[in-house]
């Protein structure tokens, strides 16, 4: 029902612009069968005349090269005004087209009464010519264009075989091979290489004008350039091959395509071209990175498992690097297993580039950060397993040491700031006494087995510690100095 009611609309509309009946008979104008004015023609200008012969002004549908279509109207001081074409109804005649050309353009200047004198005195008070300068300059250009365009192919003693071959005098430089398909009408898409079949430029053509006009031929380069070809769009009625090709090569060599073997000048524009997006990605690689938590080329130490302390250019990586835009930047070249971040670390020393692994219980330290390699226990609640499927926590990873006594630490993970870790001396493992678990709030009962476990020490009871905060845990980390060593 929509549908019917749309389309009613839109028929009731279009019979509307056209109810009114423009006739002309013996130089007279009528508007449904009402005289309105006098008529002359002269070429293609339309001279309007009052009934009463006190009025007159000169009309003149105008086009440029692409069909684009405006009025312009002249009053009897010479005056011209530019309008743009607003809803003409489509005729044959064009008589009638100039007639229905000002009653819809010129806002009131003829209507079913005659030729409002009023409106024309108005209108003729000064001239507007914007939309004739804008054209002729548009159709200027482009004949100057196309003129220069002939003159340097000519020059050159360049010419295109109706065989699509390319010629320099006797030297053939290149070729052109068109894919023609054919239904209502022709349509083309040709490619154009050197002598050495490189691919210089595509297009895609079709037969007339009016088809290439409405969507552009444009010449695409294999360095990404596009170029407007005005001869197909704008001034070639009909089109083929053997009227396209030369000038396609025409627009080409005046822009510095000069065929013959340009194998090293493609190879130096795709070198360039991946050089700048190295650069490109080298770049977003720097930014994200800044971004990130993770630690890549700065001074710091790696103590390994031997106590041996190596010394140089520190870099791990404790989350992946987001996309940003079309680069994605994932991994560090050295380190080990970066699929589960924060679990090794790479130090590149005078020598050459160290990795390790936090199972090793290694220790690496940069700027006023210490780091410690070691397992845990019961974190899976802090969700910072690295990538690794833990979901109930105890996989190794290196931890920030926020307070050491005696080998006695309190720690954090990077990611985890307020999920701390306790790592008593002589335990394989560092503790996560906290009250989050892998699937909410930890219940305190359990909280004081797991710390009554690994604590161990009668002297400490678990309702004397806030073992979710990192004076909490210091504190325990004090008095089990004091009470249990």
């Amino acid at each position: 029902m929509k549908n019917y009611i749309t389309t009613s609309l839109v028929i009731m509309a279009a019979i509307g612009v056209q109810a009114q009946d423009f006739n002309v008979k013996k130089g007279i104008v009528t508007i449904n069968k009402k005289e309105i004015a006098k008529i002359d023609r002269k070429g293609v200008v339309y001279k309007f005349t009052s009934l009463d012969d006190k009025t007159t002004f000169w009309a003149e549908v105008k086009s440029s090269a692409n069909n684009n279509f405006w009025l312009q109207l002249k009053g009897e001081n010479g005056n011209v005004q530019d309008m743009e074409m607003k809803n003409v109804p489509f005729t044959l005649s064009k008589e009638k087209q100039a007639i229905m050309a000002v009653y819809f353009s010129a806002d009131g200047l003829i209507t079913e009464e005659g030729i409002n004198s009023e409106r024309a005195t108005e209108l003729f008070q000064s001239s507007n010519k914007e939309i004739s300068e804008k054209w002729n300059k548009i159709d200027g250009d482009r004949k100057a264009e196309k003129a220069e365009e002939t003159a340097l192919l000519k020059k050159a003693n360049i010419n295109v075989t109706d065989d699509a071959s390319i010629m320099q005098g006797a030297d053939k430089i290149g070729f052109i091979n068109t894919k023609t398909t054919k239904q209502a009408y022709s349509s083309h898409e040709a490619t154009i290489a050197d002598i050495k079949g490189n691919v210089i430029a595509k297009v895609s053509y079709d037969e007339t004008k009016t088809m290439n006009a409405k969507r552009g031929v444009t010449l695409t380069t294999y360095d990404d350039k596009q170029f407007d070809i005005t001869d197909l769009n704008y001034f070639m009625d009909a089109t083929d091959p053997i009227r396209a090709n030369p000038v396609f090569i025409a627009k080409l060599y005046a822009n510095g395509y000069k065929f013959g073997d340009m194998t090293q000048q493609i190879k130096d524009y795709r070198d360039a071209k991946t050089a700048e997006k190295q650069e490109e990605y080298n770049k977003h690689v720097v930014e994200a990175r800044g971004k990130s938590r993770n630690i890549y080329d700065q001074e710091g130490y790696v103590i390994d498992k031997k106590g041996t302390k190596h010394t140089g250019l520190v870099t791990i990586e404790f989350e992946s690097v987001p996309r940003d835009g079309d680069y994605r930047i994932s991994g560090s070249v050295g380190i080990a297993d970066v699929s589960s971040y924060g679990n090794s670390v790479a130090i590149k020393t005078d020598k050459k580039r160290l990795n390790f692994k936090a199972k090793e219980g290694v220790e690496f330290g940069v700027g006023n950060e210490r780091y410690i390699g070691t397992p845990t226990s019961d974190d899976g609640g802090l969700g910072n397993s690295n990538g690794e499927l833990d979901v109930f926590g105890g996989s190794s990873k290196f931890l920030i040491v926020d307070y050491d006594n005696g080998g006695n630490m309190v720690l954090h993970h990077l990611k985890t700031p307020d999920g701390f870790y306790l790592l008593l001396k002589g335990q394989k493992k560092a503790i996560y006494l906290g009250n989050k678990s892998t699937f909410g709030t930890r219940k305190e009962d359990t909280t004081k087995k797991l710390f009554d476990k690994y604590v161990n020490c009668g002297a400490l009871q678990f309702s004397n510690y806030d073992t979710n905060t990192f004076e909490g845990l210091k504190k325990l980390v004090d008095d089990y100095v004091q009470s249990c060593n």
